[in-house]
Protein backbone atom coordinates (compact mmCIF):
# COMPACT_ATOMS: atom_id res chain seq x y z
CA UNK A 1 0.00 0.00 0.00
CA UNK A 2 1.87 3.96 -1.12
CA UNK A 3 1.97 5.82 1.80
CA UNK A 4 -0.08 8.79 0.39
CA UNK A 5 -3.41 5.94 1.51
CA UNK A 6 -2.56 6.68 5.20
CA UNK A 7 -3.69 10.02 4.71
CA UNK A 8 -7.15 10.29 5.10
CA UNK A 9 -9.25 11.67 1.93
CA UNK A 10 -10.09 15.01 3.21
CA UNK A 11 -6.56 15.89 3.67
CA UNK A 12 -4.88 14.61 0.80
CA UNK A 13 -3.83 17.58 -1.41
CA UNK A 14 -4.40 17.52 -5.17
CA UNK A 15 -0.97 17.09 -7.21
CA UNK A 16 0.24 18.61 -10.57
CA UNK A 17 -0.98 21.83 -11.78
CA UNK A 18 -3.66 21.80 -10.18
CA UNK A 19 -3.12 21.35 -6.96
CA UNK A 20 -0.64 24.27 -7.19
CA UNK A 21 -3.43 26.32 -8.51
CA UNK A 22 -5.66 25.44 -5.33
CA UNK A 23 -3.05 25.78 -2.60
CA UNK A 24 -3.57 29.15 -0.87
CA UNK A 25 -0.17 30.11 -0.47
CA UNK A 26 0.72 29.67 -3.61
CA UNK A 27 -2.27 32.27 -5.11
CA UNK A 28 -1.34 34.84 -2.91
CA UNK A 29 2.23 35.22 -3.86
CA UNK A 30 1.30 35.05 -7.38
CA UNK A 31 -1.76 37.97 -6.68
CA UNK A 32 1.04 39.80 -4.89
CA UNK A 33 3.73 39.31 -7.78
CA UNK A 34 1.31 40.40 -9.99
CA UNK A 35 0.79 43.15 -7.79
CA UNK A 36 4.18 43.88 -7.75
CA UNK A 37 4.27 43.87 -11.49
CA UNK A 38 1.61 46.17 -12.22
CA UNK A 39 3.56 48.68 -9.83
CA UNK A 40 6.65 48.48 -11.62
CA UNK A 41 5.50 48.93 -14.90
CA UNK A 42 4.04 52.04 -13.46
CA UNK A 43 6.98 53.52 -11.51
CA UNK A 44 9.29 53.13 -15.24
CA UNK A 45 6.76 54.49 -17.11
CA UNK A 46 6.43 57.41 -14.65
CA UNK A 47 10.16 57.78 -14.25
CA UNK A 48 10.35 57.51 -18.30
CA UNK A 49 7.49 60.29 -18.85
CA UNK A 50 8.49 62.74 -15.97
CA UNK A 51 12.19 62.58 -17.49
CA UNK A 52 13.45 62.12 -13.49
CA UNK A 53 16.70 63.23 -13.48
CA UNK A 54 17.43 62.61 -17.37
CA UNK A 55 16.76 59.20 -17.15
CA UNK A 56 14.74 59.52 -20.32
CA UNK A 57 17.63 60.85 -22.21
CA UNK A 58 20.27 58.95 -20.83
CA UNK A 59 18.61 55.55 -21.70
CA UNK A 60 17.17 56.71 -25.25
CA UNK A 61 20.82 58.21 -26.16
CA UNK A 62 22.29 55.34 -25.38
CA UNK A 63 24.35 53.04 -28.27
CA UNK A 64 21.00 50.22 -27.39
CA UNK A 65 18.50 51.43 -24.70
CA UNK A 66 17.60 48.16 -24.34
CA UNK A 67 20.18 47.43 -22.57
CA UNK A 68 19.75 49.93 -19.37
CA UNK A 69 15.92 50.09 -19.50
CA UNK A 70 15.77 46.28 -18.89
CA UNK A 71 18.10 46.27 -16.53
CA UNK A 72 16.14 49.05 -14.80
CA UNK A 73 12.83 47.16 -15.08
CA UNK A 74 14.30 44.09 -14.24
CA UNK A 75 15.72 45.57 -10.81
CA UNK A 76 12.54 46.86 -9.99
CA UNK A 77 10.63 44.18 -10.47
CA UNK A 78 12.94 42.19 -8.06
CA UNK A 79 12.71 44.63 -5.77
CA UNK A 80 8.60 45.40 -5.39
CA UNK A 81 7.64 42.09 -6.14
CA UNK A 82 9.68 41.28 -3.00
CA UNK A 83 8.02 44.08 -1.20
CA UNK A 84 4.41 43.14 -1.90
CA UNK A 85 5.14 39.20 -1.79
CA UNK A 86 6.95 40.25 1.78
CA UNK A 87 4.36 42.26 3.16
CA UNK A 88 1.61 39.77 2.21
CA UNK A 89 3.08 37.22 4.04
CA UNK A 90 3.76 39.56 6.58
CA UNK A 91 -0.23 40.90 7.14
CA UNK A 92 -0.83 36.29 7.70
CA UNK A 93 -2.79 36.04 10.72
CA UNK A 94 -0.51 34.34 13.20
CA UNK A 95 -2.04 31.13 14.50
CA UNK A 96 -1.46 30.56 18.24
CA UNK A 97 -2.28 26.73 18.39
Amino acid sequence: MPITHLVPPSRRQVSGVRGIIQNPLIRLLAINWLIGLLATVLIVAGLLVTNAAGLQELIFNSENPLVPLALLFFGLLITICSVAMGAAVMSLPKDDG
